[in-house]
């Protein structure tokens, strides 16, 4: 693993939680060379009322998710409008015109490189929540949650899976702790977490360390490898975007989750 390590009382501690800016423009938060990540990017676009930001796609295929605010996503000659929570996935060489509302916005874009063309796919979170295929709920008891599938496995993307996962007050998400270490990367970015709480992002890697990290709206954590439980203080809950990178692209991006057997 190339994950970033620093030293702290004497344990080894890796980098995965960034912080997201908050000043206007496009930030690149997560890549290779910041991470250690071998597949996944992701960038926060912090727009003005009125904004545009273009981007070009290049060799990647890119999933964009609105956190806050509305904006229209024209590539090509299409405008696509996406509202909280809705997806649109912009595939390698295109170009995508951002533009913001009457009120500030913010866009978290994931990026990972394809080896083909493939088509737009805009997803409308309400729409896959009223769905079958979209919304499922996981869990039960003390770890129940819903979860929304805004680019799903079954969709023709390249690499790149994404969904957004609403936990429940002082619950926990992600249980039992899986891994899918073999096959995919993730990152989790995490959003509308009440100021007044937080969460824990507990990362048990599969070379037997442990490290958990303390997560508010605005924090992305890495997954390169192992289980990833997390859990919400009492009052608040877990709510984040999951966006899966598949290591040899599409065939993996169907690949099964594989259960702690501990918890199981």
């Amino acid at each position: 693993m190339d994950v970033q390590v620093t030293e702290k009382g004497g344990k080894t501690l890796r980098k995965i939680k960034f912080s997201t800016p908050a000043a206007t423009g496009l930030h690149e938060i997560i890549n290779p060379q910041l991470s250690g990540l071998k597949v996944l990017n992701l960038a926060v676009l912090n727009l003005e009322p009125k904004g545009l930001q273009t981007l070009e796609t290049g060799k990647f295929e890119a999933c964009f998710v609105v956190v806050s605010g509305q904006v229209s996503v024209k590539v090509g000659d299409v405008s696509y409008p996406l509202g909280e929570s809705d997806c649109l996935y912009v595939p390698r060489n295109r170009s995508a015109a951002v533009t913001s509302s009457a009120a500030a916005s913010r866009v978290v874009i994931c990026k990972a490189e394809a080896d083909k063309d493939t088509d737009v796919i805009h997803t409308r979170f309400g729409d896959a929540w009223l769905s079958k295929s979209g919304h499922e709920v996981h869990g039960k008891y003390n770890f129940t949650r819903d979860v929304v599938n805004v680019l799903a496995r079954s969709d023709n993307a390249r690499r790149i899976v994404a969904g957004i996962t609403t936990g429940q007050d002082g619950l926990w998400t992600s249980w039992p702790p899986h891994h899918h270490s073999e096959t995919m990367e993730e990152i989790y970015y995490y959003f509308d977490i009440p100021k007044n709480g937080f969460g824990l992002h507990v990362g048990m890697f599969m070379d037997g360390d442990e490290q958990a990290e303390i997560v508010r709206s605005g924090d992305a954590v890495i997954v390169p490898d192992g289980y990833h439980p997390t859990v919400a203080t009492p009052g608040s809950r877990m709510k984040y975007i999951w966006f899966l990178g598949a290591k040899r692209t599409e065939e993996d991006r169907r690949a099964k989750t594989v259960n702690h057997p501990d918890y199981a």
